[in-house]
Order: C-alpha cells, then structure tokens, then sequence
C-alpha cells in the first residue's frame, strides 16, 4: 500500500470516531433526557391520581350537599305550611274573639 492510500484510510478512521464519539455525546443527551421525561411522567402520573382522588372526594361533597339541599327544602316547605297555620289560626282567634266581644 501507498502512503496515499494510507492517509486516506487514516482520515476514513479519524472522521468514523469523531462521529462515534460525536453519536456517543449525543445518546448521552438522550439518555439524560429520557430520564427527565420518566421523572416528569412519575409526578404527572402522581398528580393525576391526586387530583382524580380530590375529584371522587367532590362529588361526594356535591352528592352530600344535594341531599341537604333537598332537606333544606323540605324544612322550608313545612315551615311555611306551619306558618300559613298559625296564620290561619290568628285570623280565626280574632274572628271568634270579635264575635264574643
């Protein structure tokens, strides 16, 4: 072989390790990343069964509240109907307790 041909297979060499080690760089890049992203999945992952948990605890809240609601209006439905008796009672005291004056 000719010192040519050497030279040529010498910077053949050189430019395929500078790029092995260039892809080596690189894939360390990514490595690093791909673990950021697991790390980042991990706490959105946690976050997300928080927040699903907080979402069950609410709509037993709201299904808590619903049914005071419906006791609320039922407590204001007889307390109107008492108080439309009482009136009712009022108005025939003072009726009878006029006709006996």
């Amino acid at each position: 072989m000719d010192l040519a041909r050497f030279e040529v297979l010498e910077t053949y060499v050189t430019t395929l390790v500078s790029a092995f080690v260039q892809l080596q760089a690189e894939n360390q890049q990514l490595d690093d990343r791909v673990q950021q992203l697991q790390q980042t999945l991990l706490v959105c992952q946690r976050e997300r069964e928080q927040l699903r948990s907080e979402r069950q605890e609410l709509l037993q809240l709201r299904t808590k509240m619903q049914a005071l609601q419906q006791e609320r209006n039922i407590i204001q439905q007889k307390l109107q109907q008492m108080l439309s008796t009482i009136e009712w009672l009022e108005e025939r005291t003072r009726l009878d307790g006029g006709r006996q004056a």
